[in-house]
């Protein structure tokens, strides 16, 4: 994604979106293998971020002239930050209750 951004945006509305939802969908997947519990939340994250760059590419939810950029800095933050904190806060593995 991030070689991405020196290409036009045109291009942005294919690979973001499907990269976002491959990685949503192996975060998923992977949880229910391993019960790693940032799995279970950066997976989500990732698709609805998909939903939100494909909208944003169309000009369905148009973020302004730097939403590119956005989403970007909403990828890394975010997916920084629910990889670790959670797992931080609350252990690396979802128990069950």
């Amino acid at each position: 994604m991030l070689v991405t951004a020196l290409v036009d945006a045109t291009y942005l509305v294919v690979v973001w979106p499907s990269v976002l939802a491959w990685m949503g969908v192996a975060c998923l997947l992977n949880a229910r293998r391993c019960s790693r519990l940032h799995c279970y939340l950066t997976g989500p994250y990732f698709l609805l971020l998909g939903v939100v760059a494909l909208l944003h590419g169309l000009d369905v939810f148009p973020l302004g002239p730097n939403g590119w950029h956005a989403l970007l800095l909403a990828f890394v933050i975010g997916g920084a930050f629910l990889t670790y904190v959670p797992e931080w806060l609350f252990g690396r593995y979802r128990t069950s209750a």
